[in-house]
Formats: structure tokens, sequence, C-alpha cells
């Protein structure tokens, strides 16, 4: 499509950008946790973190389609990458419940769900 050449790299820093973003809160998140709390509710805190984080990193990484793609092509594409990271969620989530026996299940939500509204507030921004 003329006109739109750079497309692929703008869009490859901002979904990096968002990324970066969500492992930051991770971290702030996990700290705050820290600095309150105690190990184990900053642990948790980063775990919820690194759930949200990961499953953008899978959703970026699944989601390709060559710039000018058809439509259908685009919209298989994200339908491939979203259930890939529904079942990477699951997963994730199922790991942090079977193997951290002390989670703190307040702090490890509270987190995932910072790093999910820092994707939709960068969607507003980007």
């Amino acid at each position: 499509m003329p006109g739109f050449e750079g497309l692929g790299a703008v869009v490859g820093s901002a979904v990096r950008r968002i990324i970066l973003i969500q492992l930051a809160v991770t971290i702030a998140m996990a700290l705050l946790m820290l600095m309150y709390l105690n190990v184990a509710a900053a642990v948790s805190a980063f775990a919820g973190g690194a759930v949200g984080f990961l499953t953008s990193l899978v959703y970026a990484k699944k989601m390709f389609a060559p710039l000018g793609s058809e439509p259908k092509t685009i919209i298989m594409a994200h339908y491939r990458a979203e259930a890939y990271k529904l079942v990477f969620t699951i997963l994730l989530f199922s790991l942090v419940f079977t193997q951290f026996k002390e989670v703190h299940v307040l702090p490890l939500f509270v987190a995932y769900i910072a790093t999910l509204m820092v994707y939709w507030v960068a969607l507003i921004f980007v």
C-alpha cells in the first residue's frame, strides 16, 4: 500500500513500548508490595504482572500479517494470536496457583489488571 511503508516499524515500536511499560508497572507494583506488605505479596504482584506482560508478548509474536495483507488474513492472525494469549494466560495462572503456595491473590490480580490497563491507556496515545 503506497504511503504505508514505515507502518510496520511504527507498530513494532509501539508494541515494544507498551510491553516495556507493562514490565515497568509490574516492577513498580512489586516494589510497592515489598515496601508496604511483605516479600510474598511482592512476588505475587510480580507474578501477576508477569502474566500480563508475557501474554502481551505472546500476542505480539503471534499477531503477524505481512504489510498489505487482505483483511481476512489480518483478522485470522488476530484470532490466532488471541487464542494463544488466552491459552498462555490460563497456563501461567495455573502455574502460579499450583507452584506458589504463598500466593497473595489480591496483589496478584491487582498487578495483572494494572498491566491490562497499560494496554488500554496506551491505545489512546498510540
